[in-house]
């Protein structure tokens, strides 16, 4: 699966990337926000976005919602610390395919196996 990574966090866009890749994924790009990650998608399209919410610049609300305007289909994980039933709701309602803890990587893995490699 081609997975592009959204985070303002270099420690966690080089961790993620490792993750993914020791489980067999292609990182086909990184962001430090969601204006780079809209970016980055319109050009790489990948098969799914693991967006960070709280980032600089334009936050992975903002740019979830960009991405998914102009494509509707696209497959968007978001990762946080964030545990604000508000923030939580409002990536769902943007369609997010789930909304889980930065340290739940089994949980990302999981997704990344049932979405389809």
């Amino acid at each position: 699966m081609k997975v592009l990574i959204v985070d303002d966090s270099s420690f966690m866009r080089k961790r993620l990337k490792a993750l993914l890749k020791d489980a067999g994924h292609q990182v086909v790009g990184t962001a430090k926000d969601g204006l780079e990650g809209f970016e980055l998608y319109e050009a790489l399209k990948p098969d799914l976005v693991i967006m960070d919410v709280t980032m600089r610049g334009v936050d992975g609300i903002e740019g979830a919602r960009m991405i998914k305007e102009a494509h509707p289909d696209a497959r968007i994980v978001f990762m946080s610390l964030v545990k604000d039933p508000g923030v939580i709701d409002k990536a769902k309602c943007i369609g997010g395919l789930d909304f889980i803890e930065k340290k739940d990587h089994q949980r990302l893995l999981d997704i990344l196996i049932s979405s389809g490699n």
